[in-house]
């Protein structure tokens, strides 16, 4: 099991602190931790002690000068295994705390402040003159004697810890532990360099400004000439240029390694280059493209941003600081460009702005400064020009400038390919912070697979990416993207994903919660469903606390076709009212999308009392025409389906001349009994439901012939039956009428009446009233037929035996 060194320092400072002041026997728990490269023990003493350590006979020792300290030693093997130590013992009497091991290591002993002590067994032999490789108990050298001429000097510390410079420190830990804890590094048994000189007030010189990213650059660009000489080496051994030397024996053989007397030249790849005989060979291949526009920043611009300063954050902002204000508080430009650096380095985005307008206003710098800090704090409203037009450069400057600026619909390959670099090129803490919000522009604009790719550069970093990372990964699951645990296509398991990770963000207390909450509405709204109780008194309760801001806004607007589905159509209606009177934030606007939702239910689900109580409201004169078109139809044909035509054509008034709208139109103008103008609305109208209409409004009209056969074209039998029996055309009863109205028409026609013979027989008799028999009976069954149909008492039989007329 391993512990990081800065756990072990931190419990060894609170173990120090606790017990500091005591003067009684001190009890030092000894504290180890396990390291690549080196084992270490760290001593967290109350009152700081002398010390020294070298070699003993099975090991390493630590010898302490304080006779009141005692050592546990219970813990020590916690955390560490035994390949490095083997054993750890404390004498007492000797106040020696012995290390045995027998391993190819080296002791590296050091002190952190004044209290503690901290020893490490590094594999490997030591280096020529270590001071922790000589043994441990070689006697003291004799002081020398003082002659009588002169006073005995008075007594030095026999081990005074002192301050020693870089190269005097162990080569394997002196840069990691300057760089973590920032404190005086000391050696035993050194003497103390003599005290420099004091200066007057009038000889201090003012503290010179110090960029944490310059050694970051330097590295970069070594580690730039390397990667082209490996391309070029790999290039030429390809073609058989070059050829591996067996004779070489590595950077610990015995050939001898080429000194860095030079450094290297700030442009990599002018003075590094591989030109071979096949190159020289080979066709000229064509001269890039030149980048012709000018205004594109230079990527060197963004480069202190994706560097990696070996300072804490906490060095870096100080050392800036210290700097910044000169003899007669004069501000020096180079401290407040490395303070503004370092506060956009570490995402913070407002005092960067502050240090700007305070001191670099007038810098060509500045406006750069100043859109980055917009784009770290999410208000591109401050960003100003200094990243305008910058999206489709080359480099990091399309990242940034998308954050800040629109994202364009169309984005080259090489766009594409800038702004998945730099997102991967980012520092963890500002890539958890921008790319979540940048990929949801780009998810906003159409570009998935991008977002995608973005997204994939923190799935790379391991540990908990925010709930700003959770809201892209429900983004991107709701469009059905398998790497955030959607279906592929669209579905219903995609969006269940979804509102999984927008209910976990939405529960906590991150800022994201509100927007999480939006969101899960949005779905419940999209999918027709009714939100559980609870999160609605959340959304209630975030409208209060976040009163008269956008936020509320767009919960008031987002709850109204809520309360519409639970049937407080009033209420839904009013929260749309509240919203419409506070500006709105986002374009498109989402009240008129809400207002039509909440107006289409009200035409779909609200009962009769609760329709025609809110469309008969003054206030709510005009709903029809606020909504869409569909939305219009649908509450006007509610109204005529009521019995209101006139209040259907006031609210399809703004309809456009649709065949649905106007037919709807018609009807509601058939209903008030104005035929002749609804017969004119139907002028151009083609199709069965116009013809129906045409041939029932040409029967209303008295054109029953014309009434039969529009109706007949309309394939309505029953209204061209009725306009047929009308219009009296035999004809056209024959062809539509029933057989009873067919066969009463034969019987009464003209040259079908009875008619008595030229001489009165009995035969004669008989025969006439048989005609009268048969005509009597057609006209008694259409008779019953017609009562049967209209619901009346039929006729009573006429008995046969009745004479005709009777």
């Amino acid at each position: 099991m391993k512990a990081s060194l800065s756990h072990i320092v931190a419990f060894a400072w609170a173990l120090a602190l606790g017990a500091g002041g005591t003067l009684h026997a001190e009890t030092v728990r000894v504290l180890t931790g396990e390291h690549d490269g080196f084992t270490r023990i760290a001593l967290a003493l109350a009152r700081g002690s002398d010390w020294k350590a070298g070699r003993i006979e099975d090991g390493f020792g630590l010898e302490l000068a304080r006779t009141d300290i005692r050592l546990d030693l219970s813990g020590a093997f916690d955390l560490i295994q035994r390949d490095r130590i083997l054993d750890l013992s404390f004498d007492a009497e000797t106040r020696r705390l012995s290390i045995r091991s027998q391993c190819d290591c080296h002791a590296q002993a050091f002190q952190i402040g004044t209290r503690v002590v901290v020893i490490d067994i590094a594999d490997g032999p030591a280096p020529d003159g270590h001071p922790f490789d000589a043994p441990l108990d070689l006697p003291e050298p004799a002081p020398p004697v003082a002659t009588s001429s002169e006073p005995e000097p008075a007594a030095t510390p026999r081990r005074q810890p002192t301050e020693v410079a870089a190269e005097a420190l162990p080569p394997l830990l002196s840069d990691e532990l300057r760089r973590r804890y920032d404190r005086q590094v000391t050696l035993p048994a050194v003497e103390p360099p003599p005290a420099p000189p004091k200066r007057g007030a009038e000889e201090r010189e003012t503290p010179k400004a110090r960029d944490a990213f310059a050694e970051a650059e330097q590295r970069r660009r070594i580690a730039e000439i390397e990667a082209e000489l490996l391309k070029q080496l790999a290039r030429a051994g390809s073609q058989g240029m070059v050829k591996p030397n067996p004779e070489y024996g590595g950077a610990d053989g015995g050939v001898s390694q080429p000194d860095a007397s030079s450094p290297p030249s700030n442009h990599p790849g002018e003075n590094v280059d591989a030109i071979t005989g096949v190159d020289r060979a080979a066709p000229d291949a064509p001269a890039p493209q030149d980048d012709s526009r000018q205004a594109c920043l230079p990527p060197a611009a963004f480069e202190f941003l994706v560097a990696e300063p070996e300072a804490e954050p906490h060095e870096m902002i100080s050392n800036a600081r210290q700097a910044l204000l000169r003899e007669f508080d004069s501000p020096d430009a180079a401290a407040a460009g490395a303070l503004v650096r370092s506060y956009l380095y570490l995402g913070f985005g407002a005092e960067a702005r502050q240090v700007v307008d305070a001191f670099l206003a007038e810098t060509p710098q500045a406006p750069l400064y100043l859109a980055l800090a917009a784009a770290l704090d999410n208000t591109p409203e401050l960003a100003g020009q200094g990243l305008s037009g910058q999206s489709g450069c080359p480099g990091a400057a399309s990242f940034w400038a998308m954050l800040v600026g629109p994202v364009p619909a169309a984005l080259s390959e090489e766009t594409r390919r800038a702004v998945a670099a730099t997102a991967s090129d980012l520092p963890v803490h500002l890539r958890r912070w921008v790319v979540p919000r940048l990929a949801q522009r780009l998810l906003d604009r159409g570009h998935e697979e991008l977002a995608a790719a973005l997204r994939d550069s923190l799935l790379r970093v391991e540990g908990e990416h925010g709930t700003g990372y959770q809201m892209l990964q429900a983004a991107l699951a709701e469009r059905g993207d398998i790497g955030a645990g959607g279906d592929g296509p669209l579905s219903e398991g995609s969006r269940r994903t979804a509102e999984a990770l927008l209910t976990e963000v939405a529960e906590s207390n991150q800022s994201e919660a509100p927007e999480a909450l939006v969101e899960l509405i949005r779905l419940a709204n999209e999918q027709g469903r009714v939100l559980p109780p609870d999160r609605m008194d959340l959304a209630e309760a975030l409208i209060f606390e976040h009163r008269d801001t956008p936020l509320a806004r767009t919960l008031l607007i987002s709850l109204a076709p809520q309360y519409a589905r639970d049937g407080e159509f009033a209420k839904a209606l009013s929260t749309l009212d509240q919203a419409a009177g506070m500006p709105a934030d986002s374009d498109p606007d989402p009240l008129p999308e809400a207002l039509d939702s909440t107006a289409a239910l009200l035409a779909e689900t609200a009962s009769d009392e609760v329709f025609l109580r809110i469309m008969f409201d003054p206030a709510r004169a005009s709903l029809g025409v606020d909504v869409t078109e569909p939305t219009g139809f649908a509450l006007a044909n509610r109204l005529l389906a009521l019995g209101f035509p006139e209040q259907a054509l006031a609210q399809s008034e703004s309809l456009p001349p649709e065949p649905d709208y106007r037919l709807m139109r018609v009807r509601a103008l058939m209903a008030l009994g104005r035929n002749e103008r609804a017969l004119a609305s139907l002028a151009g109208l083609q199709g069965t439901e116009s013809d129906a209409l045409r041939g029932e409004l040409l029967a209303r009209l008295g054109e029953h012939d014309r009434a039969h056969t529009m109706s007949r074209i309309a394939g309505d039998e029953e209204a061209a039956r009725r306009a047929a029996w009308a219009s009296g055309n035999v004809d056209a009863i024959r062809e539509s009428g029933t057989d009873t109205e067919a066969g009463f028409t034969e019987a009464t026609r003209p040259e079908n009446a009875p008619q008595a013979p030229g001489q009165p027989t009995l035969a004669g008799a008989q025969e006439l009233l048989d005609q009268i028999r048969q005509r009597r009976a057609a006209i008694e069954t259409l008779l019953q037929e017609k009562s049967s149909a209209t619901g009346e008492t039929a006729v009573d039989e006429v008995s046969a035996d009745q004479p005709p007329g009777t």
